[in-house]
């Protein structure tokens, strides 16, 4: 879009039009020339940043922060920020030893956490505290074990253990703010509806999708699953802040109600026979990423929902000839034999309050 609108052809439209009659010439180099030379330059610029104009006026996934400026000024929505992750801690040393709060530990792989509150060693030489991550990202919802050292080490302090870690969420993505935007577009929030509580709960930091049942016990209540944005429950921070900021929205006569899914971990297993250049490795690793893919799918047809009563809240399904069928078409399959999943061979009935969470995937040959 206005590629030809280049200084040298703006140039030469403006000398070409100049009336030779008038007793002025259009020669290269010319008065005429000298002038007009520099407004084709501005007047080309002037064009190229009419290339942007669709962007800010009808934003997409290439859009960039026209989407953040377009949220903001025409619907007051603002990109979501990640939120910690955190995790508990035992800790063992000598009994009665003081570790101070903001004491800091870290994975192999470098990434920080700080012990929020001091902990006081019992006389068994045993305490619990509580560690939170030094940014945000899903990157710090490490595995228990995951924290092997110490910034410095603490004399007295001989062993540590984590639990895993949760609550960590990226920074909102461009996807994800841009479906909050359309959205809004297309099911205007009005009069504290479902999509009014939709849009608020989806407002808060780490909130990835919120399901809502707007007569969940009758008139006056409303209902509220949440899950974070990494497609797992949501941690009970994030419910807690989702709900204490519908307290300061929510119209006076309504109770909202913010719950969390129990997650169902997925399990599959099945033999495969292999092409030629087939890698049993590589095929595991496209699967479960692939799989993992169908989950959130799932979740995302699920959580991305309003619903009137409850009734209308019915159980989903994960598909047993879908999880076959990703198999198969995984790059260096020739063939699947006894896949299971979840020990079963049919589909996998998920109860409304429940979402699937990738578990244990064995691929053998």
């Amino acid at each position: 879009m206005f590629e030809d609108r280049t200084p040298e052809a703006l140039r030469a439209e403006m000398l070409e039009a100049i009336q030779q009659s008038q007793g002025v010439t259009a020669m290269a180099g010319g008065f005429a020339d000298g002038i007009i030379a520099p407004n084709a330059e501005q007047i080309s610029q002037a064009y190229q940043a009419l290339r942007a104009v669709p962007s800010m006026l009808f934003v997409d996934a290439a859009s960039g922060g026209y989407i953040d400026l377009v949220g903001r000024q025409y619907y007051n929505i603002t990109r979501r920020p990640g939120t910690r992750a955190a995790c508990s801690v035992q800790l063992t040393g000598s009994a009665g030893l003081d570790i101070p709060s903001g004491t800091a530990f870290l994975t192999a792989g470098g990434l920080a956490f700080t012990l929020t509150e001091g902990v006081t060693l019992d006389e068994s030489g045993a305490g619990t505290g509580r560690l939170e991550a030094a940014d945000i990202g899903s990157a710090y919802n490490v595995e228990a074990g995951a924290i092997t050292r110490m910034y410095v080490n603490l004399p007295g302090l001989t062993a540590y253990h984590n639990e895993e870690a949760a609550g960590g969420t990226d920074e909102e993505s461009d996807a994800a703010l841009l479906a909050r935007i359309q959205e809004r577009v297309r099911q205007p929030p009005t009069s504290a509806n479902g999509y009014q509580y939709r849009q608020w709960a989806m407002a808060v930091a780490g909130v990835g999708g919120a399901k809502v049942v707007e007569l969940a016990e009758g008139p006056g209540t409303v209902g509220l699953t949440v899950v974070d944005s990494n497609h797992r429950a949501a941690s009970e921070e994030i419910r807690t802040a989702v709900e204490q900021y519908l307290e300061t929205v929510r119209p006076v006569g309504c109770t909202p109600t913010v719950a969390v899914p129990r997650e169902v971990p997925v399990t599959v297993s099945a033999s495969v026979i292999l092409t030629g250049d087939g890698e049993l490795e590589h095929v595991q690793s496209a699967f479960q990423a692939a799989l993992s893919e169908y989950l959130v799918s799932l979740i995302d047809g699920k959580y991305g929902r309003v619903y009137y009563q409850p009734e209308e809240d019915t159980a989903y399904t994960l598909l047993y000839n879908r999880v076959l069928a990703l198999l198969l078409n995984q790059e260096g399959v020739e063939n699947a034999e006894n896949l299971s999943v979840n020990s079963g061979v049919e589909n996998l009935t998920l109860q409304p309050g429940e979402i699937p969470v990738l578990g244990e995937v064995e691929l053998r040959e």
